[in-house]
């Protein structure tokens, strides 16, 4: 069993769902807060800041945005679940928080399906296969030929154990039927870094963190785990269209609030996000850092997060990685 301890998670209390509040007169009437529960300057929390920005003037009122990091977004989570249901608490919920998370721990503090709404989502992470210059494939089908060729030696690097990568990882080696060795890292950069400098042959990345050494050529890119090509790299090919189905994988985030909050403010919030990502200057803006626009409202992310539990939490379950302790 993988175990990936958290010593503070044992002693969070169990919370009760909220109980739902009535906006009091027109919403909103003063400045919400957004928790993000990720460090400033990343990827998530520019997503988060970008659509805080682009909503606060239409709806009147400056949003706050509140980076509270660490801990596997759980006491962030814990913090947004206990404030009342009322719109004025907004959160970034995203695969690792609402679907990963809960799969790796039955000691969290509160039930992501029922405490959690989303509103809208807001941007998708790609990830990529890349191998380094020398590796003898150009394309995913002659990566798979050789690790078949050589089962368990082809090295392949990931951000760590429980990771999108290390999972998207795991469905392609399923999906293909391969064996690689796979090397986990402290985070993706280094990852990157060492199958640049050839010490492994391979790493499954977030696009984001490599564009610079794609675009280079210090790295090649053999796919892309995405359900369509990603914008950044329109000449690299899915995985799908190379013929491995049942492999895809991609990170996403979303505006979410406390489930119990009223609906005429869950739909107000929804068509104010809509407007955000669908307009050009946000997905160009996203585009540049690699990312895509997740254009899902409230009740298609309901049902895709009904789809990625039904995906990631038996693989979870299967590799026995855990938070618990």
């Amino acid at each position: 069993m993988t175990n990936l301890t958290r010593r503070s998670l044992v002693a969070l209390p169990l919370i009760g769902l909220a109980a739902p509040v009535v906006a009091q007169g027109a919403y909103p009437n003063r400045p919400p807060r957004w928790i993000v529960p990720w460090a400033a300057g990343g990827s998530s929390d520019f997503v988060a800041r970008l659509v805080a920005q682009g909503i606060s003037g239409p709806l009147g009122q400056q949003i706050v945005v509140e980076n509270r990091a660490g801990g596997a977004t759980i006491p962030a989570t814990e913090v947004f679940v206990r404030a009342p249901a009322d719109g004025y608490t907004l959160f970034s919920a995203d695969l690792t928080g609402l679907v990963f998370i809960p799969a790796m721990s039955q000691r969290i503090p509160y039930d992501a399906q029922r405490d959690i709404r989303i509103v809208h989502g807001m941007g998708r992470f790609p990830y990529m296969l890349l191998v380094h210059p020398s590796f003898p494939a150009n394309t995913l089908q002659e990566f798979i030929a050789q690790c078949r060729a050589r089962p368990g030696q082809v090295s392949v690097s990931h951000a760590g154990v429980g990771s999108p990568n290390h999972l998207g990882i795991e469905r392609l080696i399923r999906a293909a039927r391969i064996e690689v060795n796979q090397v986990s890292y402290r985070g993706g950069a280094p990852a990157l870094q060492d199958t640049i400098a050839g010490v492994v042959n391979a790493c499954f990345s977030d696009v984001a963190v490599a564009v610079q050494a794609i675009q280079t050529g210090q790295v090649k890119a053999l796919g892309t785990s995405m359900p369509a090509r990603v914008g950044t790299f329109p000449n690299v090919p899915t995985f799908a269209e190379q013929g491995v189905q049942n492999a895809e994988i991609y990170a996403w985030n979303s505006v979410a609030v406390h489930a119990n909050t009223p609906e005429p403010i869950v739909r107000r919030l929804e068509a104010e996000v809509r407007r955000v990502v669908q307009g050009d200057d946000f997905i160009t803006r996203l585009r540049g850092l690699a990312l895509e626009p997740n254009n899902l409202g409230t009740d298609e992310m309901a049902a895709l997060v009904r789809q990625e539990v039904a995906t990631w939490q038996p693989l979870i379950r299967e590799l026995g990685i855990t938070l618990d302790s």
